[in-house]
């Protein structure tokens, strides 16, 4: 994933959530895949981007595009929570999502 600049999570959000379904679901599984390597067991919304992402079935992502939907604004909920109280660990997280295959434009 490319940040191209992102100075804060809205802006990356923003990019994020102007991908297609795939491709958002792919910023998803990165970041998903990112989390179990830090200690955010005990964040709330780390929990409830959890369990909203494994809802999803990666096969039919036309059909599950609400849990889809979820764990976008609750991925969205943490990444500003985390940018806002802690930004070290936010840019550490992005710069961390950056060697994902999705490609995220700035507009």
């Amino acid at each position: 994933m490319s940040t191209k600049g992102f100075q804060t999570s809205g802006e990356l959000m923003e990019a994020v959530r102007t991908l297609d379904y795939e491709a958002q679901y792919q910023v998803c599984e990165a970041f998903y895949k990112l989390s179990k390597g830090f200690d955010w067991s005990d964040r709330l919304m780390s929990q409830r981007f959890e369990e909203s992402f494994t809802m999803i079935d990666a096969e039919n992502l036309e059909e599950h595009f609400v849990e889809l939907h979820w764990a976008v604004n609750d991925m969205d909920s943490f990444l500003y929570e985390t940018d806002v109280y802690s930004p070290e660990e936010f840019y550490k997280v992005a710069k961390e999502l950056e060697s994902s295959s999705v490609i995220i434009e700035k507009k």
